[in-house]
């Protein structure tokens, strides 16, 4: 059998990152050919420490290749190890020609000779070699040359022989403990060290007479990427131009390795792997059967109990505004923590997996490195911003009217993404002035799709005030079930008030959710959409509604709806 020896590959065709924290890794390397009928063997050296379970795959790219097994075993390498002693430095210079400080302190003398080093010879050796790697360790064993920091307190040091040629004195042998000083104009300053090495020895057969192309891929943590947003707005001499300039950079945060990567991917969206996203893949952990089966177990208990431990691993994960709703509104037999997510933010059960993708990347293990994603102008509105949540009143209304105390209304800015990537949750600061930067604040900038508006808060508005209320006008006295669970209807009549105290006139959009059926309203909606279920007794609404207010002016949204109540 043949056996060809070679690096697990620092090069990366493709790399995937995902923003909870893991990426997946895509390399390649070659299967050499061979027209003999026996198999080949090639040796991968320092595989990936933390593979999740499962997704470690060494494959052929091509029906050339046929892979037979592969196995996990230590082999011995030579490495270069760098002098920390004077000790060190003397025998990586054997066979160079070197001055030496040689001190006999019985005599308390010192003196320089020239020569050169033949040999050392060490009082003690060990028979072991170091183990440089964890994952895949399965015993520990001695490095080949004790620490030298032993070296100045043990008689094994005073004990080691040293063959130095001279020129007029002939051959020397001198204890390493008398040589003080080592100097050169050629100076080696490594040496040879042998070390055991984790290494995936893969058998295959390749008869074709062309060398094919393999490929390992892997998902692993500790590699992010971590967005954010710059927003500056743009001084103008005609108020009724407002452009901003919009920034988006991704800092890449790189804990498992070198490598260089021809297509790096930064990647909006939720993957799907919390199943086994705890447990290294078996082929590389070196865990035995026990510690193995254990960590499955874990793994599986903490997957029923949703994606929760591994988004906590996220930077800047998407959001999902969710209102909790109580469990009458439900029909029988449903459970009680469905949450119903707000459309204007990111969908959390979204398909699509958007790319921001990058070109010959160098990441370095521990290093942190920006890369610049878009910078833009783009026209933008001044409006101001109020989310009401009308869910939770409408549930527990017993047929008394309660107005609610004022709604928190932010000045902020409205812009559409006309920009050529999707908007991902992230921080945004923002200044005014190109020159100036002027601080305005910061906000999180939420998902949004190209095409769609997103709003980033400025200030709160203090001179717009807006109140929102619902009173019900009759209730019908007739009650109907829905399995064992009885239920009654409302009039209710809503009424949201927008107060301008500012002399200006303003834009105001308004994002209401609310329960029931919607008959009538004053004011056009911009937006409704209309969220119903099987389980549900109302619809759920999700309304937004744009209005314009004049200067010290105010302006009432009605609406009436039909609400089924518990009862």
């Amino acid at each position: 059998m043949t056996t060809t020896n070679n690096n697990t590959p620092t090069h990366a065709s493709h790399a995937y990152l995902f923003k909870n924290g893991y990426g997946m890794i895509v390399k390649t390397f070659e299967f050499p050919s061979n027209n003999e009928t026996n198999s080949q063997c090639i040796e991968l050296m320092d595989p990936p420490s933390n593979p999740t379970h499962g997704t470690f795959w060494i494959q052929s790219l091509s029906n050339k290749t046929s892979i037979i097994s592969v196995r996990t075993k230590k082999t011995r390498k030579i490495v270069d190890k760098e002098c920390f002693s004077v000790e060190d430095l003397v025998e990586a210079n054997v066979g160079e020609n070197v001055e030496i400080l040689i001190s006999d302190d019985a005599r308390q003398t010192k003196e320089w000779i020239t020569g050169k080093i033949k040999s050392v010879k060490r009082f003690q050796q060990s028979s072991g070699d170091e183990d440089t790697n964890g994952a895949l360790q399965s015993h520990h064993s001695v490095s080949s040359r004790p620490p030298t920091s032993n070296y100045h307190s043990s008689h094994n040091q005073s004990g080691s022989l040293v063959l130095f040629e001279t020129v007029d004195n002939g051959l020397l042998g001198l204890t390493l403990a008398s040589i003080k000083l080592i100097r050169g104009a050629t100076l080696k300053t490594t040496y040879p060290h042998r070390v055991f090495k984790n290494c995936l020895s893969i058998d295959y057969k390749n008869d074709s007479g062309s060398n094919d192309t393999g490929l390992m891929k892997y998902l692993t943590y500790g590699i992010t990427w971590a967005p954010s947003y710059n927003l500056v707005l743009l001084n103008s001499n005609d108020p009724s131009i407002k452009r901003l300039r919009l920034s988006s950079k991704a800092v890449i945060l790189n804990d498992v390795e070198n490598m260089t990567v021809d297509n790096l991917f930064c990647i909006v969206g939720f993957p799907n792997i919390s199943k086994f996203a705890s447990v290294i893949d078996p082929i590389i952990s070196g865990d035995d059967v026990k510690t193995f089966l254990n960590s499955l177990k874990q793994s599986e208990a903490t997957s029923g109990t949703g994606q929760s431990h591994i988004m906590l691993n996220s930077v800047m994960s998407q959001p999902a505004y969710t209102s909790q709703i109580p469990q009458h509104l439900f029909a029988p037999q449903m459970p009680t923590n469905i949450s119903i997510p707000d459309d204007t933010l990111q969908d959390v059960n979204v398909d699509d997996l958007h790319l921001y993708e990058f070109k010959n990347i160098l990441l370095q293990k521990k290093e942190r490195l920006m890369l610049p994603i878009f910078d833009i102008e783009i026209p933008y509105k001044d409006v101001y911003h109020c989310k009401i949540n009308l869910l939770q009143s409408a549930y527990i209304q017993l047929g008394s009217s309660e107005k609610k105390t004022f709604e928190e209304v932010w000045h902020s800015v409205e812009f559409e993404n006309i920009t050529n990537f999707v908007l991902t949750t992230a921080p945004i600061v923002i200044t005014k002035g190109e020159q100036e930067q002027q601080f305005m604040g910061q906000d999180t900038l939420t998902y949004t799709s190209k095409g769609l508006t997103a709003f980033v808060n400025l200030t709160k508005a203090l001179d717009v005030q807006i109140q929102a209320e619902e009173n019900v006008l009759n209730t019908n006295p007739k009650r109907f079930k829905i399995g064992r669970t009885s239920f009654q209807t409302d009039n209710i009549e809503g009424k949201i008030s927008v107060v301008n105290r500012k002399t200006e006139t303003i834009v105001v959009v308004i994002n209401v959710a609310l329960s029931g059926k919607i008959t009538k309203h004053s004011v056009e909606p911009k937006k409704d959409v209309i969220k119903t279920h099987q389980h549900f007794t109302n619809e759920q609404h999700d309304i937004r509604w744009e209005v314009t207010v004049k200067p010290k002016q105010t302006l009432d949204i009605t609406y009436d709806k039909i609400y089924n109540k518990y009862v």
